[in-house]
């Protein structure tokens, strides 16, 4: 039996040798579609990655309370409200959080900024990854001090260097400045997205919140940020929260987003996208088998003398039969390797490039391996099979 299967690996490899061009050609088309499938299913996966740590660092994991509608002009969230979720049953923990566009100048490097106004939880409910200095602390925030969280981008801009702690930097609110000492430095909060667009998004600051309604000239948040010890009950929370500040009598209405689940809702969709982009490129597989069909086919007939003769002296069919399968699965293989790598490297490449971290599943890389070889059977199948039925006497006259 092992020499059998020698014997047909032999002659498919000598078989294949015999037109390199074309065998060439057919490993090609499989490459390519086989590269195209993990590319894309890997680029998928890291950006799906890159944009789930982009939510985290936003504290999208939980609930985020706002007023869906204000009776007056002024902030309708105040520490009655937070005290009031925080209460709530199944809450873990909740942090004010005030959002104001404005304007930042360190040394002679100006950025458009967008200034968090958050508090010393930010560090447990925001995924704020501190690269140098220290967090916010409930001091801070009590003293309403000016203090602040800078990105790394915009240190390296101003300085060079990343470990500015101790700086000062220049905060422009609603045509007023104010110097505050840069406490730490954080990873950027834009993340990925600074990095593909680099000055065009505003630069993040965090301040504490305190602070923030200082420079705003106005009492009130923007946001409550809630953590929840059960993300799965975060709708049933949610709604205790708004039943809860309902009952201020302000007249103002409040909604609970569950932003746990609307991270799920989009992570869903860009796995659906990748799937169907995946799909398209998979459809150079499909192209790339019915070349090898094609082309087989065409060997057949230029090798119709030769199966006369393997016939003539005894050869089954299926030996016939397995080897023209056996060529056609070698092609489709060999082609899968070589675009698999192909794939993780171009893959790799375009991370770098769009500074993502790199990401791949053993899912897609089985799918393609898979997926070629099946391609290879499939279309080798009608070539195989003609050439196993060809008639001896019929084959031996073929010039």
């Amino acid at each position: 039996m092992f020499d059998f299967l020698n014997d047909l690996l032999h002659n498919a490899v000598r078989n294949l040798g015999r037109k390199p061009l074309r065998t060439g050609m057919m490993i090609m088309g499989i490459v390519i579609g086989v590269a195209s499938v993990i590319l894309i299913s890997s680029i998928g996966e890291s950006g799906r990655n890159a944009i789930t740590s982009q939510l985290n660092s936003l504290g999208m994991d939980g609930l985020n309370i706002q007023a869906a509608s204000a009776v007056s002009s002024q902030s309708a969230l105040h520490d009655i409200d937070v005290q009031k979720s925080r209460q709530v049953k199944g809450v873990k923990a909740v942090m004010p959080i005030i959002m104001q566009m404005g304007g930042a100048q360190i040394r002679n490097v100006q950025k458009q900024a967008l200034i968090w106004g958050i508090g010393e939880q930010a560090r447990q409910m925001q995924t704020v990854h501190l690269l140098y200095g220290s967090m916010l602390t409930k001091s801070d925030v009590q003293n309403a001090a000016n203090v602040c969280l800078v990105e790394d981008a915009f240190a390296r801009a101003a300085y060079k260097r990343s470990n500015i702690v101790g700086k000062t930097i220049t905060v422009f609110v609603n045509s007023t400045s104010t110097t505050m000492k840069i406490k730490g430095i954080v990873a950027n909060g834009s993340g990925m997205f600074y990095n593909l667009v680099g000055n065009y998004i505003p630069s993040f600051l965090y301040i504490p919140y305190t602070t923030a309604e200082n420079l705003r000239g106005e009492d009130g948040y923007d946001q409550i940020a809630v953590q929840t010890y059960s993300e799965s009950n975060n709708d049933l929370i949610g709604n205790r929260i708004v039943s809860a500040l309902s009952t201020d009598g302000s007249g103002n209405t409040y909604v609970a987003m569950n932003m746990f689940k609307q991270r799920q809702q989009l992570s869903d969709v860009l796995n659906i996208i990748t799937l169907i982009i995946s799909a398209v490129g998979g459809i150079s597989l499909v192209v790339a088998g019915l070349g090898i069909m094609t082309v087989m086919t065409m060997s057949v007939s230029e090798r119709t003398r030769e199966i006369g003769i393997k016939k003539a002296i005894g050869a089954p069919k299926s030996a016939i039969l397995l080897e023209f399968l056996f060529e056609a699965l070698g092609i489709s293989i060999l082609g899968g390797v070589i675009g698999l790598a192909a794939g993780l490297l171009l893959a790799y490449a375009a991370t770098v490039v769009m500074h993502m971290p790199f990401a791949w599943t053993i899912q897609s890389v089985l799918f393609s391996t898979l997926l070629s070889a099946s391609i290879g059977v499939v279309f080798g199948v009608y070539p195989a099979v003609k050439a196993s039925n060809l008639n001896p006497v019929d084959a031996l006259r073929c010039e």
